[in-house]
C-alpha cells in the first residue's frame, strides 16, 4: 500500500475527524490491513481565511514546510485537513513535487455520481473558502449552482466554526447551526469546512448533507490501495 501524508492541525479536531473517517472507510479486519499514514499536526500554520481576506500572514511557507516533512517520510501523496488551505494547494504541489488528493475535487465527483438530480448546492464554508471559490468553481464547471449565502448567515456560520468547534464549544453552537441551515434553500448542502461535519451528528434535519471529510477519507484509502 502507498503511504499518504496529511497536513493537519487546521484545526486539530478536524484532523482527528479525518483520521477516524479514514479508519472507518478502510474496513480493515486487522491492524495490518489499515493504510500507512502520516499526520503532520501543525496548528501553528497561520489562519488561512485571515490571509485570504487581507488581514493575516501568508500560511504557504508553513504548508510547504509540512508537505516537505511528509515527502521526506516517503509519502506518495498528501491531503490537507482544511478546506480553506486548498487555496494554496497548487503552490504547495509545485514546491514539493507531490500530488494532492484534493478535497473539493473528490466531493464534486461524489455529487455527480450519487446526487445526479441536484442542481442547487449550498456550500457551508469559511469566508475564505467562499472568497477563494474552492467549491464554487468546480461546481460551476459541471453545471451546478452554488447558492449565495446572506452576509448574516455567513457571519453566523463563521461563529459556529471559530467560536464553536475551534474553541472546543461545539455543543454551545449546535442550535445556532441548525437554525442557520434551516434558513437556506438548496437541494444539497456541502459541509465545506472540516469543522462543520462535527455538527452533523448533533442536529436533526431532513436536508441532504455531503461530508467532504468523508469523501476525502475514502479517496485517501483508494489511493493508498491503488497499484
Amino acid at each position: 500500500m502507498k503511504r499518504v501524508g496529511i497536513i493537519g492541525g487546521m484545526g486539530p479536531l478536524a484532523s482527528a475527524d479525518l483520521y477516524l473517517k479514514i479508519i472507518q472507510a478502510t474496513h480493515a479486519n486487522s491492524d495490518q490491513e489499515n493504510i500507512p499514514l502520516i499526520i503532520d499536526n501543525f496548528p501553528q500554520i497561520e489562519d488561512r481565511t485571515a490571509f485570504i481576506l487581507g488581514s493575516g500572514e501568508n500560511p504557504v511557507t508553513k504548508l510547504i514546510e509540512s508537505a516537505t516533512r511528509l515527502k521526506k517520510a516517503d509519502c506518495q501523496a498528501f491531503a490537507m485537513a482544511c478546506n480553506t488551505a486548498h487555496y494554496f494547494s497548487q503552490e504547495v504541489v509545485n514546491a514539493v513535487d507531490l500530488p494532492i488528493i484534493h478535497i473539493a475535487e473528490v466531493t464534486v465527483k461524489h455529487i455527480l455520481q450519487q446526487h445526479q438530480s441536484a442542481r442547487k448546492v449550498a456550500v457551508l464554508a469559511t469566508t475564505g473558502t467562499k472568497k477563494a471559490r474552492i467549491y464554487d468553481q468546480p461546481l460551476e464547471q459541471v453545471g451546478l449552482i452554488s447558492v449565495p449565502l446572506s452576509e448574516d448567515i455567513q457571519m453566523t456560520l463563521m461563529d459556529c466554526i471559530y467560536k464553536g468547534v475551534k474553541a472546543g464549544k461545539i455543543e454551545d453552537y449546535v442550535n445556532i447551526f441548525e437554525t442557520l441551515v434551516n434558513q437556506i434553500e438548496a437541494d444539497i448542502f456541502i459541509a465545506g469546512c472540516t469543522e462543520i461535519p462535527l455538527f452533523l451528528p448533533l442536529i436533526q434535519s431532513d436536508k441532504t448533507f455531503i461530508d467532504p471529510t468523508l469523501e476525502l477519507a475514502k479517496a485517501i484509502v483508494a489511493f493508498s490501495r491503488s497499484l
